[in-house]
Order: C-alpha cells, then structure tokens, then sequence
C-alpha cells in the first residue's frame, strides 16, 4: 500500500475556495482504481489544507497521477495555492 499526500496553503479566510477544491477533486481520486480511500484535510485556523490518499498499490497510485494532477493543478492555481507538497509514501506494516 502506498499513500500519497498533497498539502497547500490558501491562507486563512479561504474555507470556501478549499471546499471547491475538494468537491472537485475528491469524487475523481475515489474513482480511480486502487484507491482505498480519499480524504481532504483542513486547518482553517492556519489556511492549510491537504488531501490524503490510501491506494492499493505504487502502480495504482503512479497511474492516477497523470489523471489527477491535470485537473488539481489548475484548481490549485485558480484558487492562489502556495506551497504545494505532493508526495508519495509507501505504508510499512509492523511485524508483531
């Protein structure tokens, strides 16, 4: 399994232009094959926002990249994000 996760700042005050964000992008990562579960993150107090992402498998999240990213990055623009952090983790599972 490998997570990715996307962080930005719009600053505070800009709850609704995150929730564009996330109404967007959101319903279209969780369509994508492999992808175990989305969720959109927020710290309105500092204006930081993110989306986390549980996929299946490297591949399932290298594939969606190149779905995703042409339709995050103009929402991103649009909305004046800075910062912007999108990484790739792979999920180490404890032996017990």
């Amino acid at each position: 399994m490998n997570i990715r996760l996307v962080q930005f700042s719009l600053g505070t005050g800009k709850r609704p232009a995150a929730e564009t964000i996330a109404d967007k992008i959101v319903p279209a990562i969780r369509a994508q094959k492999g992808c175990e579960r989305c969720e959109f993150i927020t710290d309105d107090a500092t204006g930081d926002y993110g989306i986390v992402v549980l996929w299946a498998s490297k591949d399932a999240a290298d594939a969606s990249y190149g779905v995703i990213n042409p339709m995050l990055q103009p929402a991103l623009a649009a909305a004046g994000a800075q910062g912007t952090s999108i990484r790739l983790f792979e999920v180490y599972e404890p032996k017990k």
